[in-house]
């Protein structure tokens, strides 16, 4: 790999004339190593085009370059003042930049030259004090100083240019919060003083001037500072500073996609009424008012807030029931209940107050949607010896506007059957299952719940569902769910709670799958049948990286309890499932120019607290842990990893899927761009997955499926791998191959891969009574997925 990517390729170049075959930019006198980092990448993107090397970067360890610039010094010069306008903005007015000499180096005829540029930052400037003119209207000054601690300036603060637009711009949405309506960006300007005032003693003595100025410059050098006032602009638009309250509020659920807003305003409505300050124009009754009343965060009497505004409009298009929102506001001045906010009871009645009336256009989404999925998969080992394909549909209906309440509901009908390649009888798997979803914008609780609107978004939601599954010979299972649960988000934190989720399950046991329980009793634990009363509680949250706003950072928490509220109901013990369930998954998306690198942590625990001998054992199987797969460790298929290094499932000639209590996971992923072939990128991935599954209780049969603290390293997988991806934008399309470089189950060599036996099998484990071999095990594992992994 070290060789592969020191190789660069240059094409169509320049013969026996110096050209440019590399920029680099060094940085010094930085405060810290991710500042240091950040420059020299921003400072990358201001070489000048004349002397600026473009290359291509193909299968992640070949560099190509088409066309190099033929070296010329003009460049230098415009590429140090292109370099020293961005440190300028960036607030280092004392940057030294010049040009290391670097020789040509010979290649052939290839005469390369490697541009290096010398930054030597100084000391960047500081604030040394900050404030809000005094000339300033009084009640904006007002604001500003109240809300002085979430400045982005002060004194002994770093000084840039982008720093002090950000502060304009907090201070233009503060005002805005405030009912400042026209208030604008151009009726604010900051006025920076880099003077000393030590420069402005008069004397008449030429020394002690010269003294004076000598020490204002050494003063410079050593600490930089500047002030920075806070301005208003003068302007004839009286409104810019003019507060302005809520008026009316109008609805139009039923406008046009290609209406004009003001013929909506002014046509004729069959159906006008108003409820609780709101008023909706309608000709057919498209929506009835409560959902449009429900997520507008605007009241009468308040003053204007264009947080809330904006997050009206956001909460209208969340409802699905309309394709468009859009919004005309009318400034006019008339009588008004005056509130503080809007949830205060207590008003004051005024005469003359500017207010603002606002009409939400709102354009209907269709109705009704269709969609239809098909997928195939590859799998191999689940059932008996054979090869298995999958084949599986999904068809969902959508409605976005039940009753005429928004409500959102889906019909989801799966269908998938599995395939052997080498058995008799083709058909190995039939599921089906039917499934109906309703999404209700707004809490169903038998209480009022304050306080809602500080939410961005909130909804009930109930599903029922009921599936059959039939895998020849081994089982038959019934299930019947339904849910009844809240979703809500409060920024970038979102929540889901199912207070009542309702699992109704029936199995038979098939002869194949009985045969199983001999060679591996643990199943028997895992495949008895009982009823889940559970409710579960969920976390997500997708926030950027604090040293590198690039980054993305995604954490997941889920923790489900069930049998303890429900197991006390009586006529239930005997049949309800009581175990413990907790995950925590953390993803992390780091970009670079061309590639990006991820990796994801995962784990996950279950634990039955039940003392009955026959449900007590372990979680049910359709509530345990598996791994391998198109989205887990890729070298192994799906259920076809662990448990610890338990080789009871491989030495099975019928059953040999494995689930498990307690899951542990990382999977590293570097990824970068091939190449583009009729607007589809072709991408690829170098991969690294480590993790296996445990049980969590010791079990007699089966002792080396239980997790310990001396067999835990010995215990885990590690697969490594690559892949190619078809983006195709709206979809993609993923192929990966992983190798099995430490596997559990291989008792040679501590688990790790032995080129020499890349086909294996634990010859030590054959039964000597048996003419059936041991299981083979292949190294490798060809997954096809959609979408990225994680």
């Amino acid at each position: 790999m070290m060789i592969l990517g020191s190789c660069t390729v240059v094409k169509n170049y320049p013969r026996d004339v110096p050209f440019v075959f590399d920029n680099k930019i060094t940085v010094q006198g930085v405060p810290s190593k991710d500042e240091k980092k950040r420059l020299q990448s921003e400072l990358d993107g201001y070489w000048d085009d004349s002397i600026k090397v473009k290359s291509i970067t193909q299968l992640g360890v070949r560099t190509v370059i088409r066309n190099p610039p033929v070296y010329d010094s003009a460049g230098i010069v415009r590429s140090i003042a292109f370099m020293n306008s961005y440190l300028n903005s960036q607030g280092y007015y004392n940057a030294i930049i010049s040009e290391v000499p670097v020789e040509p180096d010979t290649v052939n005829d290839q005469v390369r030259k490697t541009v290096l540029m010398n930054i030597t930052l100084g000391k960047s400037l500081r604030i040394d004090s900050f404030a809000f003119d005094t000339l300033m209207h009084p009640e904006l000054r007002k604001l500003a100083m109240e809300n002085s601690k979430q400045s982005l300036l002060g004194s002994n603060k770093p000084f840039s240019k982008q720093l002090v637009a950000s502060e304009l711009d907090r201070l233009v949405a503060l005002f805005r919060q405030n009912g400042y309506f026209h208030f604008t960006r151009e009726n604010l300007y900051a006025e920076i003083d880099t003077t000393d005032v030590t420069l402005l003693q008069l004397t008449l003595d030429p020394f002690e001037q010269a003294r004076i100025i000598a020490e204002a410059n050494q003063k410079r050098r050593l600490d930089p500072t500047v002030d920075v006032i806070i301005k208003q602009k003068n302007t004839a638009d009286s409104n810019s500073f003019t507060k302005f309250r809520i008026g009316n509020i109008h609805y139009y659920p039923e406008t046009g996609a290609n209406e004009l807003a003001d013929s909506v305003l002014i046509k004729p409505y069959s159906m006008v009424f108003t409820r609780r300050e709101v008023t909706s124009h309608q000709n057919a009754g498209y929506s009835h008012m409560k959902p449009l009343r429900e997520h507008t965060y605007l009241r009468r009497g308040v003053l204007y807030n264009e947080e809330k505004f904006y997050k009206t409009i956001n909460s209208l298009n969340q409802l699905g029931a309309w394709s468009q929102v859009d919004v005309r506001t009318r400034p006019y001045v008339d009588s008004v209940t005056v509130r503080e906010n809007e949830t205060a009871t207590a008003a004051t009645y005024f005469d003359t107050v500017p207010l603002l009336d606002f009409h939400f256009l709102l354009t209907p989404a269709k109705k009704y949607s269709f969609g239809s999925d098909f997928e195939i998969s590859r799998n191999s080992g689940t059932i008996s010896t054979g090869n298995l394909l999958g084949i599986g549909n999904n068809t969902t209906i959508r409605n976005r506007n039940v009753w005429k309440e928004s409500i959102q509901a889906s019909t989801a009908l799966r269908t998938g059957i599995e395939i052997s390649f080498s058995d008799t009888i083709p058909l190995q798997t039939f599921q089906a299952s039917l499934s109906r979803t309703y999404s209700i914008p707004q809490f169903l609780t038998p209480i009022r719940l304050n306080r809602l609107k500080r939410l961005d978004d909130y909804k009930t939601l109930v599903s029922f569902s009921a599936g059959y599954t039939e895998r020849r010979n081994f089982y038959r299972l019934r299930t019947v769910v339904g849910s009844w649960g809240y979703e809500w988000k409060r920024k970038t934190n979102l929540w889901s709670y199912r207070l009542l989720n309702v699992e109704l399950y029936t199995l038979d046991t098939l002869r194949l799958l009985t045969k199983a329980f001999i060679d591996n009793p643990f199943l028997r634990t895992a495949f008895n049948t009982g009823y889940v009363v559970s409710q579960n509680l969920t976390y997500n949250k997708i926030f950027p990286g604090t040293a590198n706003p690039d980054v993305t950072n995604y954490i997941r928490l889920f923790g489900e309890e069930a049998g303890a509220i429900a197991g006390a109901l009586l006529g239930l013990n005997k049949k309800l499932y009581r175990y413990l369930k907790a995950e925590g998954e953390f993803r992390q998306l780091r970009p670079f120019r061309k590639t990006a690198f991820a990796y994801r942590l995962f784990g996950g625990i279950g634990y039955n607290y039940s003392n009955d001998p026959v449900l007590g054992q372990s979680l049910p199987f359709f509530k345990q842990f598996i791994a391998g797969g198109p989205n887990s460790m890729r070298a192994w298929q799906v259920r076809q990893l662990g448990l610890g290094s338990s080789v009871i499932s491989d030495t099975s000639t019928s059953f040999r899927d494995r689930f498990g209590d307690i899951q542990l996971e990382t999977n590293l992923e570097y990824r970068f761009p091939i190449a583009v072939i009729g607007g589809v990128k072709v991408n690829s991935a170098l991969f690294a997955d480590i993790g296996n599954i445990w049980n969590l209780k010791n079990s007699v049969s089966n002792p080396e499926s239980k997790i310990t603290f001396n067999r835990f390293l010995r215990d885990l997988a590690i697969g490594v791998g690559t892949g190619v991806r078809l983006d195709f934008n709206y979809f993609l399309i993923r192929v990966d191959l992983g190798f099995k470089l430490k596997d559990p189950a291989r008792r040679e060599n501590n688990g790790w891969l032995n080129l020499a036996d890349f086909t294996w099998r634990n010859y030590e484990l054959q039964n000597p009574n048996s003419a059936v071999p041991s299981a083979r095990r292949n190294n490798y594992a060809i997954q096809l997925g959609i979408g990225l992994p994680f």
